[in-house]
């Protein structure tokens, strides 16, 4: 016979309870407010000829200040003169009426891993304000000319020591001078030193770096935040559950180079959704995963991967439209939605898959 609690250790376990759900609320609210879930935002574009090392979560700041984050990018209709990729950007609403008519943005390199912003400078109240938030492009510091002015540089430099060569100033005899070349020699061995100084300070930085990308791992996966990340080596990859998959080419499903479905591609989903109906093992897991033909000229590697991820949410909600996450009155079954661009399938499979294709992937526990 089992032995009721207490009203004191009843308190106790409620209290316990309470404070668990607290310290969850507060992590999730925590990351929520860093990925700006619960801020109220305003939208705004930008469009370049070029967006290398952009992607969606690049920053966006106002004068310095972080102020939200790329969360789209749109490959131009043609490529034609005027031809540009758009950033779509979400911005904090508190900088919607300090963004001004002449307000400009170009991308800018931060840190020593040469990562991309998107500096905006918010311009002059003087020209009224912004309608449409629409910004314009400016480029980035012209590295051409720097270039230039290192040229000259070297010239006026191959220049001078000719003159020392061939010369009788003051210049040409410091250099010829013994004592001159045991400075030197000094001075050499200073210089060594402070290479290998800057040496060890490279290797101490490259293991600082791994250490990094270590402790990423490990918070990655961590039960509270790995729900946040989706590892698509790990989300695909699982040699302990039964795996069955339905492939489609996403011409099939797809407007061209879009994530609109045509009629045929919802017939062959409905399909789908009645074979996943039947699989309704209260373990088992959905992924839907798209790829993009790596040797397609339509797209860059960058807007692949966004092409991609937004087909595979677009199969994701029609599916669950259809109720196969539904297990029961309570039960969800999980389902993920991943774009891997032009990725290649980290699983090989029996029979050759379409260049551009999407996978209904079903994992179940063994």
């Amino acid at each position: 016979m089992s032995q009721g609690l207490s009203r004191r250790q009843a308190a106790l376990l409620g209290l316990v309870v309470l404070v668990a759900v607290a310290l969850a609320a507060g992590s999730l609210w925590r990351i929520g407010s860093h990925q700006g879930l619960f801020a109220e935002t305003f939208d705004a574009t930008v469009g370049f000829a070029e967006v290398h090392d952009v992607a969606p979560g690049t920053a966006v700041r106002v004068r310095g200040v972080n102020a939200g984050q790329v969360v789209g990018i749109d490959y131009p209709d043609h490529d034609g003169p005027g031809a540009v990729v758009t950033l779509r950007l979400k911005l904090d609403a508190k900088y919607a009426d300090r963004l001004y008519a002449d307000a400009t943005a170009m991308l800018h390199s931060t840190g020593l891993l040469s990562a991309k912003v998107v500096a905006v400078n918010p311009g002059t109240p003087a020209a009224g304000p912004m309608v449409g938030y629409r910004l314009k492009a400016t480029e980035s510091p012209d590295l051409g000319a720097s270039a230039a002015k290192f040229g000259a540089a070297a010239d006026e430099a191959a220049q001078l020591l000719r003159e020392v060569r061939t010369g009788n100033g003051s210049l040409a005899k410091l250099v010829r001078d013994d004592e001159l070349y045991l400075d030197l020699k000094g001075l050499a061995k200073d210089s060594r030193r402070e290479v290998n100084n800057v040496t060890q300070f490279v290797e101490d930085g490259r293991a600082t770096l791994k250490s990094v990308r270590q402790g990423t791992d490990a918070i990655s996966k961590m039960p509270l935040i790995r729900s946040y990340v989706e590892d698509p080596g790990a989300t695909l990859v699982r040699p302990s559950a039964r795996r069955e998959a339905v492939t489609y080419n996403t011409d099939d499903l797809f407007e061209p180079r879009s994530a609109i479905l045509t009629d045929a591609g919802k017939i062959h989903l409905d399909s789908v959704a009645g074979w996943l109906t039947h699989l309704a093992s209260d373990k088992s897991e959905v992924v839907v995963v798209a790829f993009f033909d790596p040797a397609g000229k339509s797209q860059t590697a960058v807007s692949a991967v966004e092409l991609t991820r937004q087909q595979a949410e677009a199969v994701l909600a029609y599916l669950k439209a259809h109720g196969v996450h539904k297990l029961g009155w309570v039960t969800r079954r999980k389902m993920t939605a991943l774009g891997l661009g032009t990725a290649t399938p980290p699983v090989p499979e029996k029979d050759p898959l379409p260049p551009s294709c999407l996978q209904v992937l079903v994992f179940t526990p063994q």
